[in-house]
C-alpha cells in the first residue's frame, strides 16, 4: 500500500476529524497529486508509477464523503 493510500485510510477512520476537516486535507492531497502530474508532463519530475492510482484513491475518498473529485486533468491546474 503506498504512502498516500495509508494516509487516505487513516484521513476517513479518524473520528477526531470531521467530514469538512477530511475533505480539507483529501482536497489538498488532490491538488498535490495533480501538481505532481502535470510537472511530470513537463518535464520537471520523474512520474512515479502510483501516482495515477494515489489520485484514484484519493477521488474513492471524496466520493465516499460525497464530494465530486476535481473534473479537469493535471493540464489545466
Amino acid at each position: 500500500m503506498s504512502h498516500i493510500k495509508r494516509r487516505i485510510v487513516t484521513i476517513l477512520s479518524d473520528e477526531q476529524m470531521d467530514d469538512d476537516q477530511k475533505v480539507a486535507v483529501l482536497r489538498q492531497l488532490e491538488a498535490d497529486s495533480l501538481s505532481k502530474e502535470r510537472s511530470a508532463t513537463e518535464g520537471m519530475t520523474p512520474v512515479d508509477g502510483d501516482d495515477g492510482e494515489d489520485l484514484k484513491s484519493i477521488e474513492q475518498a471524496l466520493r465516499k464523503l460525497g464530494q465530486q473529485p476535481v473534473t479537469a486533468g493535471a493540464a489545466s491546474l
